[in-house]
């Protein structure tokens, strides 16, 4: 049946005139009107209207009302119309449309207007063009990600819609799975989503989450509104909600999150974060955290004496955490941090991170660095904490842990880079050998403070039948003057000189050098002995001290290739190449008693004597006692195998062995075993997917007591060179890489519908469920020789394995454990398993065993606009027992 298509391009203002129709062509028709004094006036119309039905056009001239029969379709502006009937009364400036009961009666071709990007489907609709307002039967409305399902809507000339009786969610279906259910809804396109008194309808059965009002968000602008608490139980809080607040989105680069925990046995947690950008500048989040626990003896009877989790007396802990990253801009300083700080307990009491939770140190750095690309010159500034978690012995002889933490007040660095004397007078450097002499310049002054006071058993004194310890102390007011008593400053200058590389006979290349480097410390120790003791008196000297040393050096090395033709159907060749180096350094005694740097004490009533450094402990480059005149020597080994790849002659390259490397190094000026110790490492990968890595140090000395002696084992009985001292195997293979290959390109990130700043997601949150599966296996062992039976003995050997099971294309496994071979037990594991519900993703997290013991279920809606709807039952070994 043929389409007839009209176009109105203007019509009358006023209601009252009548319009003439006048066909200008066989599917078209112009309206116009009859008044030639007013044909210059601007219309009720501001722009085109083109309108078309797959079945019939029918005009009523009297009345002025055209009806459109099947597939009718409107276009006006950002305005569109698609019903089974639609009919446009010129007089009222109203469309109406509605849709078509079947021989089933279903209704089909429901009208769908769209007004930008809003779209509306409906029952039966009415919409005044002049007015821009409307009428809405039975409609369904989108913003953005979000549906609103109402009974009646409607919409007012500034764009608000208000719905009764209606149903907001992020479920495509026509019946969703879940909805947030009000009495009445207002929607500000492009603002947000207010509705109220609302609670949450899942799976048609009504949940008691509900607030007397609520704001979500509209996806052309981030919105602030309310987070819904989690809920679960503990033993150590009893009930609890948690991660409940406020999300204030501020602006485009920055937001804000508050949230609290409250705990039936008395407590309460609080949690400020932000996350903030620049665009080409920086972007970075901030984080501060504060958990008061209340006392209650009664809560770790039959569960643990560990005092993380004793809570005999009241507990709160806080936690920091900031990182700023900055883009990199050339000519531009750089300001960074990454900052993780806080209370000793907080992590174990309080994270659900397995990392953070077993981790039993954390390191913050605020830096600065400034460089410039058309000076040598760069600077920087960097202040750092760390803290670990350490036991120590209490007034009553008890082990307890204990927090030390260590800053570095400031750290400031000053580098010129390597430059050729000739540049600085202004010569055109030609690449003539000469040119290859380059001096620079570093700068390295710091400040190290820490609460673990040193007793001076850390000097090294193995006569002192007293020795203190070293003791933490907390960190107050009253305990400051002493905390920075045991401060330690350091100011270190290098200048390294190269002198370039010389080419001997084509194929060698002999390269010397020089090194010089200062420190400046404001301590210096002399010692003394006390008359009736084998103890030593220690006193500091306050001031400007200077240590330094200076070395030289040569180096020589080469390549040498072997290549064997092997011409088979698969194998052309394999080539090994051998790079060996040989450098000899010279560096005088800094020990002797000229240079003042070390002082030679009585060890024991015997008269035995050694060297202790004036420095020692302190932070700074102590030049090391005794001559050196060592030669030095490398091997490094590669072996690679050229492959046929097709019939055309393609060729590639297989590694065989990436890097097989011997060290060592021979002091011709020390007075017994000048051999050092031979390092090995091998490192290869077998059938292109397992990985190999092999570290080992050979000892070419005979051992008497468990104590090396100057005499070879070649020496010996039989014929040995060396024996393996040490041994480390890691080993890893990764099964299915193009499944992780295609995990890895996928991303799996989560949808978001902020605009500038993203939320943190955690893998587990988004499963791809394409991946069918995923394994990858290793291995780590380690052994060392116990002089006294001279037999290997295997301090570790632990085995890992994780990966992913896609069971359907709804559900997913995925999995991590490791077994401890030494000890006969299972580390840490952790078993995920994910269920796609469509416009929900449900996740079940178990730790089955351990001191971490825990699981927890979250059902949390996809769309990014309802990210923190959600539902969550956990519970942890420290809570309740399981069962």
């Amino acid at each position: 049946m043929a389409i007839a298509v009209i176009s109105v391009i203007a019509f009358l203002s006023g209601p009252e005139g009548s319009a003439q129709v006048a066909p200008t062509r066989s599917d078209s028709i112009l309206v116009t009107s009859p008044d030639t004094a007013n044909a210059k006036r601007r219309g009720d119309i501001e722009t085109t209207i083109n309108y078309k039905a797959k079945d019939s056009i029918r005009y009523d001239a009297v009345n002025q009302i055209m009806y459109l029969y099947g597939d009718a379709h409107i276009d006006y502006g950002e305005i569109a119309l698609d019903a089974a009937f639609i009919q446009i009364n010129w007089k009222t400036n109203i469309l109406s449309a509605e849709g078509l009961l079947d021989s089933a009666g279903v209704l089909q071709n429901k009208p769908l207007f769209k007004n930008g990007a809003e779209t509306y489907q409906a029952e039966r609709m009415t919409y005044n063009y002049k007015t821009k307002k409307g009428r809405v039967i039975g409609a369904v409305t989108t913003q953005g990600e979000g549906y609103i399902h109402a009974e009646t809507i409607k919409r007012d000339n500034a764009g608000s819609i208000f719905g009764r009786h209606a149903r907001y969610t992020t479920c495509d279906l026509e019946h969703p799975h879940f909805y947030i259910k009000a009495t009445k809804m207002k929607v500000i396109p492009g603002d947000r989503v207010v509705a109220g008194p609302f609670h949450l309808v899942f799976a048609d059965v009504p949940t008691p989450i509900g607030l007397p009002f609520g704001f979500f968000p509209s996806p052309r602008k981030r919105g602030s509104g309310f987070i819904i608490p989690t809920f679960g139980e503990s033993a150590q809080q009893g009930f609890y909600l948690r991660e409940g607040g406020f999300y204030w989105a501020m602006n485009d680069y920055m937001d804000m999150r508050i949230t609290g925990d409250i705990f039936s046995l008395g407590g309460y947690g609080v949690r400020l974060q932000s996350t903030y950008t620049k665009r080409y500048k920086f972007n970075g989040n901030f984080s501060v955290s504060h958990t008061f626990i209340k006392a209650n003896e009664d809560i770790n009877i039959g569960r643990t004496t560990d005092p993380v989790y004793n809570y005999s007396s009241d507990s709160r802990d806080i936690w920091i955490s900031w990182s700023h990253q900055p883009v990199t801009r050339p000519g531009k300083g750089q300001f960074s941090a990454s900052v993780n700080a806080g209370s000793q307990f907080y992590n174990q009491r309080n994270s659900t991170s397995a990392q953070n939770a077993l981790s039993p140190a954390f390191n913050s750095t605020i830096s600065y660095r400034k460089s410039s690309p058309n000076s040598p010159i760069t600077y920087g500034v960097t202040i750092s904490q760390s803290q670990t978690t350490r036991n120590q012995r209490n007034a009553e002889g008890e082990l307890v842990p204990v927090q030390q933490m260590s800053f570095t007040l400031p750290d400031f660095n000053f580098a010129v880079s390597s430059q050729s004397p000739l540049e600085w007078f202004g010569t055109t450097l030609t690449g003539r050998w000469i040119e290859g002499i380059r001096i620079g310049y570093n700068l390295n002054a710091r400040q190290y403070v820490s609460n673990n006071i040193s007793s001076g058993s850390g000097l090294g004194f193995p006569f002192s039948t007293t020795r203190g310890r070293d003791t933490v102390v907390a960190i107050n007011g009253s305990n400051l003057a002493q905390i920075f008593r045991n401060a330690r400053t350091s100011i270190n200058h290098d200048i390294p000189i190269t002198l370039g590389t010389v080419s001997l006979f084509k194929h060698f290349k002999l390269t010397p050098g020089v090194s010089y480097s200062e420190s400046w410390f404001t301590k210096k120790y002399t010692y003394r002995n006390i008359p009736g003791s084998n103890l030593l008196a220690v006193d500091t000297t306050t001031g400007l001290h200077r240590a330094y040393q200076y070395q030289g050096g040569i180096s020589l090395t080469t390549n040498l290739y072997g290549i064997a033709q092997i011409k088979g159907k698969k194998i052309e060749a394999i080539r090994h190449t051998i790079t060996p180096n040989l450098m000899y350094s010279f560096r005088p005694d800094f020990g002797r008693p000229e240079f003042g740097f070390y002082q030679r004490v009585q060890r024991d009533s015997l008269g035995n004597t050694q060297l202790l450094s004036r420095f020692q402990g302190l932070e700074g480059n102590v030049p090391g006692p005794g001559l050196s005149s060592s030669l030095s020597f490398s091997i490094s080994n590669n072996v690679e195998m050229k492959v046929k790849t097709d019939s055309a002659g393609v060729f590639k390259k297989v590694s065989l062995i990436d890097a097989f490397n011997i060290t060592g190094s021979y002091n011709m000026a020390a007075d017994s075993l000048k051999l050092s110790q031979i390092s090995l490492s091998l490192q290869t990968k077998l059938f292109n997917n397992v990985g190999v890595t092999l570290t080992g140090t050979l000892d070419p000395y005979q051992y008497v007591n468990g104590r090396p002696i100057d005499r070879y084992l070649i020496e010996g009985d039989g014929f040995q060179l060396a024996k393996l001292m040490n041994l480390t195997f890691n080993t890893g293979f990764e099964f299915n890489q193009q499944a992780r290959k295609q995990q890895a390109q996928s991303g799996a990130a989560a949808p978001t519908n902020l605009p500038s700043l993203q939320r943190t997601q955690t893998a587990a949150d988004y499963v791809d469920f394409n991946i069918p599966w995923t394994l990858s296996v290793d291995l780590t062992s380690n052994f060392t020789r116990d002089m006294l039976t001279d037999r290997l003995m295997n301090n570790a050997t632990s085995a890992g394995i994780n990966g992913s099971v896609t069971l359907t294309d709804k559900w997913a496994v995925n999995y991590t454990t490791s077994y401890d071979f030494k000890n006969k037990l299972l580390s840490y594991t952790n078993i995920g398993i994910t269920r796609d519900l469509h416009c929900w993703q449900m996740t079940i997290d178990w730790v089955p065993f351990g001191v971490l013991q825990r699981y927890s279920i979250n059902i949390n809606a996809k769309s990014s606009l309802l990210r923190d709807l959600r539902l969550r039952r956990s519970n942890s070994a420290t809570g309740r027992p399981f069962g």
